[in-house]
This record gives C-alpha cells, sequence and structure tokens, in this order.
C-alpha cells in the first residue's frame, strides 16, 4: 500500500470524525430529539462501514 492511499484513507477517517462531534454536540447540549440523532447515526454508519471496507480493500492488496 503506498503513502498516498494510507494519507488518503486517514484524510476520510478525520472527516468522518466531525459528524460524531457534532451530533454528540446537539444530543448533549442542544437536547435535540433522539430521533434525530438515531437519523445521523444511521446515515454515517454507512459511510463508516465503506471507510472499513476500502481500507480492507486496500490492506488485502
Amino acid at each position: 500500500m503506498t503513502g498516498e492511499k494510507i494519507e488518503l484513507l486517514l484524510e476520510f477517517g478525520v472527516i468522518l470524525l466531525s459528524p460524531i462531534v457534532h451530533t454528540y454536540y446537539l444530543w448533549k447540549f442542544k437536547k435535540v430529539d433522539a430521533s434525530v440523532v438515531r437519523q445521523n447515526i444511521k446515515i454515517f454508519s454507512v459511510l463508516y462501514a465503506l471507510l472499513a471496507v476500502a481500507g480492507i480493500v486496500l490492506l488485502l492488496r
């Protein structure tokens, strides 16, 4: 695996951390309804799964 691919994977991982922090902020401090938090978790869990699959594919090459 080249350094460029590793860097790209890490960048996407960092980018996907911001929704977690934002959802936690909304849930903890803004007291947003739990359904909104669940919807955000469902949306971003798909993206995390795609990132994991991409990482596995890159590692196995």
